[in-house]
């Protein structure tokens, strides 16, 4: 959409045309996903392939990134306290931000009050120290870090705001392919709620809402007004004029606080509540190892690292070389993902009884440190080592979309299938190494 402080022709201006976004919710009654029509980004011939057998992806920009596999660059923008910071500061926690202005008066305000809900529920939940929630300026030749700091105290915004350089914003935003341009002020002109005088030129600009995952990558994309569940603040309402009341019972293609935190649920793996999943005890270090006694030479070489992170994600491409005339068992966990936690028993067990045969692997991603991530190892124990990188390091592999995923690779080193989510049954995973590991291996 394309908006500014006074009412402008919607139009589909900018650098980058935003798709079609399909919103996929999980129920933990059912295996079953059911699909609701929204606005995302959302391309690419393997993700339409997953999602007509069954297994779909969280919401992500997939098969056409807009980087590639880079995250977004660090690009300098400065704070409300006049700080030097990027969205790359954040890594080690999802982003969700938004274009905004201070001085908007069509939707602006409404993107205030959505993420002032947005940021309440994730405070309600726990969730608050893994997401940044941020509003990035695109009228960078007003929106210092005083006139920020101002629209914090008026509005009661209890999130970042960034703002920077012309040059950096629209490096920022050009990137992201959000557009906006200074335009010539209206007659009258709209008067400017700090100064109280005249403004002198308006900012005409599209709306968007970004999310980026803990290793700096785009994750969602969603293009659209948001809608109010509830009644926007006083403080807020009355920085509106005829075309923003409108707009603010009328949205187009709106997207809402609850929608946005049914996709960090879905991006952090909290669509299926832990004590749902079936209880599996692991059998002891000591049984894994009498289990596995005779396993060849390749396969008893992983099971003598069991537990231990030991390389990057060039380390584990060499690796799953070596492997080759074995069929691969690859799990992609992260340390903080509680799913991931309730799987790991599922998968001790699992490679102590198809460790003879099979290769099982293990990869850690979005995790900011290594220490970590040994350290939830050491608690959960598996008979096979883990390497750690970004989630885009082994998209030669496979696209990941989320934690826990498991990548079924042939012996020739041909990826077979991808599970997307957690494993809830000891049987279901048995299954799919019996039929994607096992079967003509």
């Amino acid at each position: 959409m394309l908006e500014s402080a006074h009412a402008r022709t919607p139009d589909l201006a900018g650098e980058r045309q935003l798709l079609t976004r399909i919103r996929w919710t999980a129920t933990a009654a059912a295996a079953a996903l059911a699909v609701a029509a929204v606005v995302i980004t959302i391309v690419g011939k393997e993700t339409v392939k997953q999602a007509a057998t069954g297994y779909v992806p969280a919401p992500l920009v997939a098969g056409d990134p807009l980087y590639g596999s880079k995250p977004l660059p660090a690009i300098p923008l400065i704070d409300e306290n006049g700080q030097k910071t990027s969205l790359a500061a954040y890594r080690g926690k999802f982003v969700v931000f938004a274009p905004a202005m201070t001085l908007c008066a069509e939707v602006c305000p409404m993107t205030t009050g959505s993420l002032m809900a947005f940021l309440a529920k994730l405070r309600a939940e726990g969730l608050a120290s893994k997401v940044v929630v941020a509003e990035v300026t695109v009228d960078p030749w007003r929106d210092s870090p005083a006139r920020l700091r101002a629209y914090k105290r008026m509005t009661g915004a209890d999130f970042t705001m960034l703002t920077g350089s012309v040059a950096n914003i629209t490096r920022l935003w050009k990137t992201l392919g959000i557009y906006f341009k200074r335009v010539k002020q209206g007659n009258p002109p709209a008067i400017d709620w700090w100064t109280h005088k005249p403004e002198t030129f308006d900012v005409e600009h599209s709306d968007g809402l970004f999310v980026l995952d803990p290793a700096g990558d785009e994750r969602i994309v969603i293009s659209g007004m948001p809608q109010m569940e509830g009644k926007l603040s006083p403080a807020l309402h009355k920085l509106l004029d005829a075309e923003g009341r409108h707009n603010l019972g009328h949205p187009e293609t709106p997207w809402t606080a609850s929608q946005l935190m049914e996709d960090m649920d879905w991006l952090l793996n909290r669509q299926i509540p832990a004590s749902s999943l079936a209880k599996t005890t692991p059998p002891s270090p000591e049984t894994a190892t009498r289990e596995l006694a005779g396993s060849p030479g390749a396969l008893a070489s992983l099971h003598a690292q069991a537990g231990k992170l030991i390389g990057s994600a060039g380390a584990l491409r060499s690796r799953l070389k070596s492997l080759r005339g074995y069929p691969v068992v690859l799990n992609v966990w992260a340390h903080w993902c509680v799913p991931c936690k309730e799987e790991f028993p599922l998968f001790a067990s699992a490679s102590a009884a198809y460790g003879t045969k099979v290769a099982f692997l293990g990869y850690d991603t979005l995790d900011p440190e290594t220490a970590q991530a040994q350290r939830f190892l050491d608690q959960h124990h598996v008979s096979y080592p883990s390497y750690h990188g970004e989630y885009s390091e082994i998209s030669w592999l496979a696209s990941i979309a989320n934690v826990p995923d498991t990548i079924y690779i042939s012996p020739a080193g041909k990826v077979l299938f991808v599970h997307i989510g957690v494993y809830e049954t000891e049987g279901t995973l048995a299954s799919d190494i019996e039929h994607y590991a096992l079967k003509g291996a």
